[in-house]
Formats: C-alpha cells, structure tokens, sequence
C-alpha cells in the first residue's frame, strides 16, 4: 500500500484509508491476516514466528476463487466465487486488491515497488447463508480510475497485473481466505543479429557489440553481457538498458566470445547463443612524407617543419625526426593518422644538413624512413677594419662578411698601456647586421700622452669574436695609428 510519494504527498487515498484503520504509524509496517500479527519497522528476524502463528491459526471454512480476463484497452472482467462451507450464515468484508507487479511508483531509493497496491476491485460486506456460494463479477477499466494526483491507469499492462482476494471474518478482522490470480508472463526471445557477425575477422579493436531483441508481452528489458577469450565468456557487465556494449580496447588478432541474457521486468530470461569474432591484424604506417619547410635558416634560428603519415589501418601516431645534427625529437604525439604535425628545431652550427622523419603506430610498428630535405644553415661572420686615428678618437668599421644577418653585436675600444688619462674604454651594441653591412664604430675622447696599445673587440651573442690590435701615439688631444 503505496501511501506517499516521495515528496510526501498523499499517492492514493485508498491506500490512506487502508493505513489509517490499521493505525499506521511507521514505514515500513506489514499486517498479517487483518492485523492478527504485525512487523513494524524492518525486522525480518520476526518473520518465522509470525507465519508459524497466522498457520496454525483456526479460521471458518470457506473457500474462495477467483478469475481474470483480459478485454483490452486496460480493461479486465473479475469474477469471483466464495463458498460457505460452515452450518451456519458467515458474514465477513471483502477486498480485491489491484496490484502491478513492478510498480509505477519508485522507492526513494529510486527503485520501482513490487506488488504496488492501484485501487479495489471489490472492497464491500458480505453475507453468506450455510453452504451457499457467494458469486459476484466486474469490469474494471484502468482509465476510469485515478490516483491522488489525477493520472489514471490506462497504462497497465496485462503480464504486470495481478489481483489478490482477501476475505475478512466481521466478528474479529482477521483473514479467513486468501486467493491470488495472475497473468502468465511470457519470457523475452532470445537475443539475435549479432554485430560484429558470428565469426566475423578483421574486426577493429574498439568495437560497439550490438544485437537485436524483443519481448512478446511488449515490456522493457535488461541485458546482462559475457563477454571474453574463453568459452563459455564470463560475465562482465549487467542490467544494462540498451542493445549495446562496448568493451575495453581489445588485442590484436585474438578470438572473443560473446553471449547476452535478456530479462524482463519479472526476471524471466532467455539467452543468445555464444557468438564470437577475431580482431584485427596489425600493418605498419605508410613511409610520411618528405618534411616541408625552410631549406635554409640561420645558426640559433629555430626553423618548423611539417609532416605527415596514413596508417592503413586508422591508428594514431608518433613521429620522429632526426635533425642531421647529431639530434633528434624522440617520439612525440599521438595524432590521428592523416593529421599534419609541426615541430620545430635549432642548428647552432652552419653547414648542410638531412632532415627525415619515420612514424609509429600505438601498437609499436614502425614505417620506413621518409625522403630527406637537405637545409643549408648559415652564419654571419664579423670582421673588424680600418682602423685610424685622430684627433680624440680611435675609428673602426665593424663589417658583416657573411651570408646571415647578425644581431646584438656587442664591441669594445680598449687602450691597455700608456699614460691615458682619459677615453681608457670604449663600448656600445649594434643591433643589426645585414650581410654586407658595415658600421663605424669611434671611441671617447681619448687625452693621453705617449705610446699604447689598442685593442678591438666585435663579438656575437653565439660567441664569435674577431679581435683587431693595434699600436699608437697619443700626444695630448692626437691620436696616431702604426701601420
């Protein structure tokens, strides 16, 4: 007797009224033969005693029947019978439960009821001369009945009824008969049309395993699946709610086997029989193609260059290059097989260098090497000339004899020896030199008197220098370079 629902509104007033001339006062309490005995709260360890006591109890003979049929549109003719086997009249109170096997109405668990109570096909008094029958028949519509919140049953379906016929004696209130009718409930067909196929190869390995399956009373269904490289497969999964499972990745050329159990809501079943499939075997990528990028760079640039491979059968990948240089990427990625990947690189000597690339697939095969691209790196060269002299300053020209472009040139004018008084050191920063370029560089005013030596640093950020040295005669305010 489903009182409330789980929001604690009242679900069905029938119900309500039931449980309040019982005198309900916590849930879960369960009356046995019209409150002869009661469990109240969850105490199953009372429950021998107290059908041991409600069997041996004596109780006026009658005997009662009751049948079912089936109209449709959720309706049923309840016909019953009840026979008075006493000498003398019986006076009692009937009540037909309606019930659905697996309720409508969720526990708060979320959990559907069994045996939840709907509404009364009887529920009236009745008087039964000595060794007469009692004989009476309704037809009860679902869609004419409701609930507490208006929906009615139209819904019900025939396997998910049940009616239970209680008897109750009018001197005491307790249970004289008990008489229970059901639907028979037919079993779900066996799962069929497996996907892959029996005895399907080549399959890849993170298959969807689907089949199809129906139930000739129409009801929803749960799966349980067994599935494994052994037969009979173990089971590995249950209650599912749809025609499908995917398992964990798989390994290559293996045999799996493969069965489903199908259950109703009443937990008949019926099972598919084992099928099976071997996976995949394994090829190795294509050779990737020849690397796209620059074919010549500086020395300390780093240069990007792409590729990419196919891998005849859809694997992601990693790549490896290997620089020409003595250095290489290590294996990076995964990417999917097809997708372009870019990766980036710093020579810190010039010279002429092979780049190529081969790939890998997740499960370890390697392809071949691709095609080289041949690079040129090259560098810029700085050469210090015509150094002069004059009046309070040294002159020189920094000049870029190279191929690349030089940058954040550092240089210095140093007088080490003499008596220099002032002007002693120079420095400054060029930031750029293109190939060809050249800039004059000039010192402080320099004031000394007599002989020393010059010295002339230009140097690059990768470290090379070229040094110029010198020889002069300062006479106060006049510089004068040897030759």
């Amino acid at each position: 007797m489903i009182v409330f629902d789980q929001n604690g509104h009242v679900l069905n007033y029938e119900a309500l009224n039931w449980s309040n001339n019982y005198f309900i006062m916590a849930y879960p309490t369960s009356i046995f033969d019209g409150d002869f005995q009661r469990i109240t709260g969850n105490h199953i360890e009372q429950l021998p005693d107290i059908l041991d006591a409600c069997g041996n109890r004596t109780v006026v003979n009658i005997t009662a029947n009751i049948t079912i049929a089936w109209l449709e549109n959720s309706t049923i003719n309840v016909s019953i019978t009840i026979q008075n086997n006493e000498y003398t009249q019986y006076n009692g109170h009937i009540e037909a439960f309606i019930n659905e096997y697996i309720s409508r109405y969720a526990t708060p668990e979320g959990e559907p009821f069994h045996f939840g109570f709907l509404d009364f096909a009887f529920h009236e008094n009745v008087s039964i001369n000595a060794s007469e029958i009692y004989s009476d028949s309704i037809i009860w519509n679902g869609s004419e009945h409701y609930d507490a919140h208006g929906n009615n049953f139209s819904d019900i379906k025939q396997n998910n009824i049940d009616i239970t016929l209680v008897v109750y004696n009018n001197s005491n209130g307790y249970v004289d008969e008990t008489v229970f009718f059901s639907f028979p409930n037919t079993p779900p067909n066996p799962p069929v049309d497996p996907y892959p196929t029996d005895g399907d190869t080549g399959v890849n390995l993170n298959p969807d395993l689907t089949w199809n399956c129906s139930d000739p009373d129409e009801d929803s269904l749960r799966y349980d699946i067994y599935f494994g490289t052994t037969t009979p497969p173990p089971l590995v999964e249950t209650n599912l709610t749809n025609a499908s499972y995917n398992p964990e990745s798989l390994l290559l050329e293996t045999i799996y086997y493969w069965k489903i159990v199908a259950r109703d809501p009443r937990e008949a079943t019926n099972e598919s029989l084992i099928w099976s499939f071997t996976t995949r075997t394994n090829d190795k990528p294509n050779q990737p193609i020849k690397p796209i990028g620059l074919t010549k760079g500086q020395e300390g640039q780093e240069l990007n260059y792409n590729t990419l491979a196919i891998d005849p059968d859809g694997d992601d990948l990693y790549y490896w290059f290997e620089w020409g240089d003595g250095e290489n990427s290590g294996w990076f990625g995964p990417y999917p097989s097809v997708e372009i990947v870019n990766i980036s690189h710093m020579w810190m000597e010039s010279g002429n260098y092979d780049i190529k690339v081969k790939a890998k697939d997740i499960f370890g095969a390697e392809s071949n090497w691709s095609e080289p691209l041949n690079i040129t790196i090259i560098e810029p060269l700085i050469k210090i000339i015509n150094v002069s002299g004059g009046l309070f300053r040294v002159k020189a020209v920094i000049k870029n004899t190279g191929e690349a472009e030089a940058t954040n040139i550092t240089w210095s004018i140093n007088l080490i020896s003499g008596y220099i008084f002032r002007g002693i050191k120079t420095s400054g920063k060029i930031d750029k030199l293109f190939p060809g370029e050249e800039v004059t560089i000039k010192s402080k005013i320099i004031l000394g008197l007599g002989r020393t030596d010059i010295t002339i640093n230009a140097k690059k950020p990768d470290g090379g220098l070229d040094i110029k040295y010198s020889n002069a005669f300062v006479f106060i305010s006049f510089i004068k370079i040897k030759k």
